[in-house]
């Protein structure tokens, strides 16, 4: 049995490029992006304009998540990081990737969670 996913949107997924890093001083500044992947998901938001604050603990804090096909998000070689794009034209970057819906031994979907990216 394969779990669905429900109400799947489209979702693009932009890798960034393996690009060198100054040893002193860290990341150049420069970032280059790898051709857009086309993935389908269910996105969820976890909080949508919320004033409270939130728990501090071992989650990561988040905006939401993406499920996807554990199969589907393999094969593109997302990882954290990485930034997607909504319908919407939200950017999102992912900031945690952990398996899910366990049967019989193998996980078929990802969760992928992601923040908002924030713009100066």
């Amino acid at each position: 049995m394969r779990p669905k996913v429900i109400h799947p949107v489209k979702v693009i997924l932009h890798r960034r490029k393996e690009t060198e890093i100054d040893p002193e001083f860290g990341a150049t500044g420069k970032i280059e992006w790898s051709e857009p992947i086309e993935l389908f998901g269910q996105v969820k938001y976890e909080k949508f304009e919320q004033l409270t604050p939130v728990d501090n603990g071992n989650d990561p804090v988040n905006d939401g998540h993406i499920v996807f096909y554990s199969d589907d998000w393999h094969e593109t070689g997302g990882v954290v990081g990485d930034e997607l794009e909504l319908e919407d034209s939200s950017r999102l970057i992912i900031i945690e990737v952990r398996p899910a819906a366990h049967y019989h031994g193998k996980h078929y979907h990802v969760h992928v969670y992601f923040s908002r990216k924030r713009t100066r």
